[in-house]
């Protein structure tokens, strides 16, 4: 196992492996700020929005050493949702943080892997329920605060779209129940009470949305000419349209997301990705500075809780040229690429260069890795097909204080670009996808139509967002252009992983924390049921 112990105590492979009954934490209804400990100042708001980020950043489960290393914040959620689609697939290992949501086993309502999600979600509400309370009266609110009072807002948002679309139940040919089609979750406020918290019924899809709308229309006017941070940890402007664009997408108003989508990136000033800024190997996609495409990110140091916990980060999990966390040599649960997606990957765009090539490809010797140290092999010892993505901070793969301070991003405009491609792509035009991916494959060109350019475009997005927890949105949305095909000949998903779904995937509709479903008695007949083992693994 090499040094993956280095900087933790060692854990068993039962104890790496939480399934269910796990610590309950309860779910914060209220405020964690009063009012006599703040007031509404430029400097005390400014402290309460970073405390937003910061807490998306080092999320930790139940306080202390952490016990489930899947838990690190806003980028885990991410992670998360890569595992349950089809495009990302992690080397059978006896480290199985995701095995659950791989293998579709162990994911009840108190299971540890399905407390995450609520438990983070609704934290980020509360932090930004105290700022809005803090400001009752929109319009009495100075300028020198409006900025970050929006981005409460927007951070609010975001967190609500998230959830709303993870636990929206949708019919599905494995698991039903009656009554809950079309719930998503309890609306979170900031003037709730005990009593409201437990009663308190899941909303149905459009009651979500107009919940959504009401936070960006306040976000988009507070922070219209006010920018609350210049490091992208909070959002402004594009970030609010660029908002109202994904939950105009989720609602399935095309005209509307392509609008706002248009306004996002009218607000801001960003451009594509560059082949050298994707592959560089000391800071390619991770870090903020020099992404001119990012618009709302992660930032880690050195100092950052989420740092120091060692093998608990996005960098540990997420990259495979690191010699102290569970992605690379030293425990071998390597990040790879679905096989039969990186064949449908033109050798001409860049992107595809985010994978280690396999020996003989034509794209081997073009490849880029972190350089080998006395401790980390190099490339030699990564599988084919192993992610190159995401990198280790400066290109260290041993000292984890540098190589897990990475930024992560949450937005790019690049998601705009490919939300304006689909809304064109539903009318029969091609030439905005051809404008998107032309910035990363000179050669490309479209000539598809109808559904068959629908899911070009998807293939297209697949290949942009690969790891970053986007595309779960649009497998749920759209199953009839994307699917789960993980079984085939020659597949490099591990067997239980190697599901082919018909239609949406039982364990895309999430179930709520069962603790928080204990606590209200309106969940309590209407969570979602219990995915697990409702559909077997293809076999060979």
């Amino acid at each position: 196992m090499k040094n993956i112990l280095k900087y933790t105590a060692i854990f068993s492979v039962l104890a790496s492996v939480v399934a269910t009954g796990c610590i309950k934490e309860v779910h914060p209804t209220g405020s964690s700020i009063s009012a006599e400990q703040a007031t509404a100042s430029a400097d005390a708001l400014k402290s309460m929005t970073a405390a937003i980020h910061n807490y998306a950043a080092n999320a930790e489960w139940a306080g202390g050493t952490p016990s489930v290393h899947s838990f690190y914040g806003l980028p885990s959620v991410g992670v998360h949702r890569e595992v349950m689609c089809n495009d990302l697939t992690i080397m059978d290992n006896p480290y199985g943080w995701y095995s659950q949501f791989q293998s579709n086993q162990g994911l009840s309502a108190t299971s540890s892997h399905i407390q995450i999600f609520w438990l983070i979600y609704t934290k980020i509400i509360a932090l930004s329920n105290d700022v809005i309370r803090m400001n009752p009266d929109i319009d009495a609110i100075v300028d020198t605060n409006k900025g970050y009072v929006g981005a409460a807002y927007a951070y609010r948002a975001l967190a609500m779209l998230e959830m709303a679309q993870m636990h929206e139940f949708k019919a599905n040919k494995y698991t039903s129940k009656e009554g809950i089609e079309g719930l998503t979750v309890p609306y979170l406020h900031e003037n709730m009470t005990v009593d409201y918290a437990k009663n308190n019924p899941r909303l149905t899809k459009a009651e979500a949305l107009e919940k959504i709308y009401e936070l960006l229309d306040k976000a988009v006017l507070l922070l219209d000419g006010h920018t609350p941070s210049t490091d992208k940890t909070l959002p402004d402007l594009a970030v609010a349209y660029g908002l109202y664009a994904r939950a105009k997408l989720y609602e399935g108003d095309y005209a509307k997301a392509k609008e706002y989508a248009e306004l996002a990136l009218a607000a801001g000033s960003y451009s594509p990705l560059t082949k050298e800024q994707w592959t560089s190997v000391t800071d390619g996609f991770n870090n903020a500075d020099s992404q001119q495409s990012w618009m709302l990110c992660i930032r880690t140091s050195s100092e950052s809780i989420v740092v120091k916990r060692g093998i608990v980060n996005f960098v540990s999990f997420m990259s495979t040229e690191q010699t102290y966390g569970y992605g690379g040599p030293g425990a071998g649960a390597y990040v790879m690429v679905d096989k039969q997606f990186y064949n449908q990957i033109p050798d001409t765009d860049f992107r595809k260069l985010s994978w280690k090539a396999p020996a003989g490809h034509a794209l081997e010797a073009q490849n880029t890795f972190v350089p080998a140290t006395e401790t980390y092999p190099g490339a030699e010892e990564l599988p084919e097909y192993a992610s190159l993505k995401f990198r280790p901070g400066e290109a260290n793969p041993d000292d984890y204080l540098i190589g897990s301070a990475t930024d992560m991003p949450l937005m790019r405009m690049e998601e705009m670009k490919f939300i304006i491609a689909e809304c064109d792509a539903r009318n029969g035009d091609a030439s905005s996808l051809i404008d998107i991916v032309k910035t990363r494959n000179e050669a490309y060109t479209c000539t598809k139509t109808g559904s068959e350019l629908i899911k070009e475009m998807f293939l297209q997005k697949r290949i942009e967002f690969w790891g970053e927890g986007v595309m779960f949105f649009d497998y749920k949305r759209c199953p009839e252009y994307l699917s789960i095909n993980r079984g085939y000949p020659g597949t490099n998903h591990p067997e239980m992983a190697r599901f082919n779904v018909d239609g949406i995937a039982p364990w895309f509709n999430v179930p709520i924390n069962g603790y928080e479903a204990q606590d209200n008695k309106a969940l309590s007949e209407t969570n979602n049921p219990d995915p697990s083992d409702s559909i077997l693994p293809w076999v060979e």
